[in-house]
């Protein structure tokens, strides 16, 4: 999640854990320790950008951080800062629930984390939670906010409010992710496709938009689902191929590897020209600039180019998202929230090789 989210909801838990001994004390180093396992980009200006891939939500957002991490702060808290009023197992324990609470919520993202890194590289991602959500931050907001100045109960019953409103949407999440995801799979399961995987995550910013992404044998199928769509609606289809053989040349490279790895294989490739190709993690969510844009102008948050007439242990180019009209991709998304058409094109047009498995060339392939 974002840093303002980590940062609130490490003040919470804080305060909710020390506040009877170090009253608003609590709330900021609770703060501190919340934004801590982001810390790792400090290492970013000595790894090139496959390092950082690698590195980043990796060793410091693990189970053995949370537990290696919580009693080294523990003992930290109580032998230089807080020796007279922390107990050792009170502030071990608090510092457990805020590294812990951190990492858990940055598993709810698409993005996800390494739980078991160094052991294991493997990304855990659950895709319940878009990275920045207001309706789960702003509770915890208010609530660390009236506890800083109430001078009474009030406080406390603040944040404990802010934490329980804050538990109960992530309790939503989980429940209309079932919904969103059934709905895809049973519109997918009308239609003679063969899919290879499948996955539904949280619209950008809510959770009442859903994107649903299918893996085929020659590239992907990508969806949206409001819960203010019509009781019956009409899913479409829209199908990106992956173009693998775009990057024949490059497959076994070091930098394609990692890309490979970090996209757990949910990536596709357009010719850029000139022997250039951008790869893209089709995990996250496109950026388009106007409705019915092709999806090879879409912005996206993770994508790369690649050279190949250069060496290829050559350092990753990182193509970042630099959107045209940013307030006019915000009203498409929010025309599509509220159940609005898609905020890509609703005809099907979505360039070269956007046909679907009903073979209708440049329309998508519907279902009711």
């Amino acid at each position: 999640m974002d840093s303002l989210t980590q940062a609130a909801l490490g003040a919470a838990v804080g305060h909710l854990c020390w506040n009877k001994k170090l009253g608003n004390k609590a709330l900021y180093l609770g703060a501190v320790g919340g934004t801590i396992p982001d810390l790792d980009i400090i290492l970013y200006p000595l790894l090139d950008d496959v390092q950082r891939l690698y590195w980043h939500r990796g060793e410091s957002h693990s189970i053995w951080f949370v537990l290696l991490g919580s009693m080294l702060t523990g003992w930290l808290l109580c032998r230089y800062f807080h020796r007279e009023r922390l107990s050792l197992p009170s502030a071990v324990l608090g510092a457990l629930l805020i590294y812990a609470t951190h990492i858990l919520i940055d598993y709810f993202t698409v993005y996800g984390t390494q739980l078991l890194a160094p052991l294991s590289r493997t990304g855990f991602a659950l895709g319940n939670f878009f990275i920045l959500d207001p309706l789960f931050t702003l509770p915890l907001l208010l609530g660390c906010a009236i506890a800083a100045v109430a001078k009474s109960s009030l406080g406390v019953k603040a944040n404990v409010a802010g934490l329980t409103l804050a538990a109960c949407y992530m309790m939503w999440s989980f429940s209309i992710q079932a919904i969103a995801d059934h709905t895809f799979r049973s519109a997918l399961a009308k239609e003679n496709v063969d899919i290879t995987r499948q996955r539904t995550t949280a619209g950008p910013f809510t959770t009442f938009l859903w994107r649903h992404v299918a893996e085929t044998k020659d590239g992907f199928l990508l969806a949206y689902w409001s819960i203010f769509d019509k009781p019956t609606p009409t899913i479409q289809f829209y199908h990106i191929p992956r173009q693998a053989d775009l990057i024949k040349k490059i497959t076994d490279s070091r930098t394609f590897t990692v890309v490979e790895w970090f996209s757990q294989g949910w990536w596709f490739a357009v010719d850029e020209g000139d022997n250039l190709i951008r790869v893209v993690d089709l995990r996250f969510n496109e950026i388009p600039s106007m409705h019915g844009q092709s999806y090879q102008k879409w912005d996206w948050p993770f994508a790369w180019k690649f050279d190949l007439q250069a060496p290829q242990e050559k350092s990753l180019f990182s193509i970042l998202p630099d959107v045209d009209a940013p307030l006019h991709t915000l009203q498409l998304l929010t025309t599509r929230i509220r159940g609005g058409k898609n905020w890509y094109s609703t005809s099907g047009n979505i360039g070269t090789g956007a046909i679907t498995y009903a073979e209708r060339l440049q329309e998508p392939l519907k279902t009711q």
